[in-house]
């Protein structure tokens, strides 16, 4: 294996991942570290600080507290044996709680807050650095657009700037496929400027089987360019190299990575002049797509990628934190009105579908484009975990305002039935979840249609299309 292809993996494959692990460690981290911190504050019994849950990988105790790095990478806790009791989460307790003094209900109160608390305030130190170092984005920019298709019959033209899709502002990309997607009604009211003028057209969604989302068949204005050249095939022997950009292909200007892929399936066994940039200038070359007995499809060799345009500075962080307020607000109101959406409780994304998503965003856009994800995820964890359902820290503050209505504690044993049986429904659902996510992203073949919130138009198990 010579030393270009290893250093490719490593930069494409390995250091996503790292970062994607890192950010996830430290999403968690700071969550329990914010109950961990109040709770010592508030002199509380503490008996672990685990990341993960589940058997043990390696940990230390110090000070009387078991510190701790799980199997099952799908959270953490701190166990606290003064707080309601969470035996099906955190394992068995070496404390008798009986014999523990009660903690105060303003003390359970104080350290279930803190850890949303410190989520709230990691995303916002990293809006701040996004604001300052700016944030790779897919504008909504129209690129390719088929003649004979729908939105070219309506009168979308390539450079189209999106604006609103039913009178709702968009900036992104991500943002124009979020809000179709969850649209209620069949057909969408797409706003664009041209040439400094406002223009709208009414388009029909079509559901993606793959995705099972509403979309309309609009690609972005990108930039694909080759990732890596499989040695050996056609593009090789044409002396095509990694970043080369695809300039255009028989003369058509190439604007996204389905077009290049549509374009090269047209063209088996043909010469086909593609004209590429390479260090800012242009190159022409002849390349034979060659067929792939496998996919029965042609291929000329390529992996390709997309750059993302920097916007600097980037938005603020009350547009960040905004944005995804008005994000999981869509997401919610999709799965209430689901008979006009198509959206589910299905569609909800878990670990196993956050983490490859993460990943692929960040072969995409590098350290920052896995900076907004970071954003999105400790604002989302704050607010899921401030529901008032047992076992979450919602849950611990309402047995604790409860508490202080009825000037009495609750009965142990009621609290603890609840929260044994809140602990098992939630591990179902994420079990649930989890599966759901699993057929998605690694098992094509039998998965059943899944939404990929706010994530490119390519699924995560294929992050980089072969034409």
């Amino acid at each position: 294996m010579s030393f270009e292809i290893v250093l490719r993996v490593l930069t494409d494959w390995v250091y996503p991942a790292v970062l994607v692990v890192a950010f996830f460690a430290v999403t968690i981290f700071v969550h329990e570290l914010g109950h961990f911190l109040v709770a010592k504050r508030r002199r509380m019994v503490i008996e672990r600080f685990s990341i993960g849950f589940g058997p043990k990988i390696f940990g230390w105790v110090k000070d009387g507290i078991d510190y701790r790095v799980s199997w099952l990478p799908f959270g953490g806790y701190v166990a606290l044996p003064q707080m309601s009791p969470m035996e099906a989460i955190e394992g068995g307790t070496e404390a008798k709680r009986e014999e523990l003094p009660v903690a105060p209900p303003s003390s359970r109160i104080l350290v279930a807050l803190a850890g949303p608390a410190m989520n709230m305030v990691f995303a916002l130190a990293l809006a701040a650095i996004i604001w300052g170092v700016g944030a790779p984005a897919n504008l909504p920019v129209i690129g390719w657009v088929e003649p004979d298709s729908a939105a070219g019959r309506s009168g979308l033209h390539s450079d189209d700037r999106i604006t609103a899709v039913n009178d709702e502002k968009v900036d992104t990309w991500e943002q124009f496929l979020e809000t179709v997607a969850f649209s209620r009604e069949p057909m969408v009211k797409v706003t664009v400027t041209r040439d400094g003028h406002s223009l709208s057209y009414l388009l029909e969604t079509k559901v993606n089987e793959k995705l099972g989302v509403k979309m309309i068949d609009l690609n972005p204005k990108e930039h694909p360019f080759a990732r890596s050249v499989k040695a050996g095939s056609a593009a090789a022997a044409a002396g095509i190299q990694p970043g080369d950009q695809f300039v255009s292909i028989e003369g058509m200007p190439i604007y996204s990575s389905e077009q290049v892929i549509k374009l090269i399936r047209t063209r088996r066994d043909e010469p086909t002049v593609i004209k590429m940039l390479r260090d800012g200038k242009p190159v022409v070359m002849t390349v034979v797509p060659a067929f792939d007995p496998k996919d029965q499809v042609a291929r000329i060799g390529v992996m390709l990628g997309d750059e993302m345009q920097l916007q600097r500075p980037g938005p603020t962080p009350m547009a960040q934190f905004t944005e995804v307020f008005r994000s999981m607000g869509r997401l919610v109101g999709a799965i209430y009105h689901s008979k006009e959406t198509g959206v589910s409780v299905r569609n909800i994304q878990g670990p196993v579908g956050i983490l490859p998503a993460w990943w692929y965003e960040i072969v995409l856009g590098g350290i920052r484009r896995g900076m907004v994800i970071a954003v999105l995820l400790n604002i989302n964890l704050a607010i899921l975990n401030l529901l008032p359902f047992p076992v979450l820290d919602g849950g611990h503050i309402l047995f604790a305002v409860v508490e202080i209505l009825r000037r009495k504690p609750l009965n142990t044993r009621l609290v603890h039935i609840t929260s044994m049986a809140s602990a098992v429904a939630l591990i179902t659902f994420i079990a649930y979840v989890s599966w759901n996510n699993l057929e998605q992203w690694f098992l094509p073949d039998r998965a059943p249609a899944a939404a990929v919130h706010g994530s490119e138009p390519t699924p995560a198990s294929q992050p980089a299309p072969q034409p």
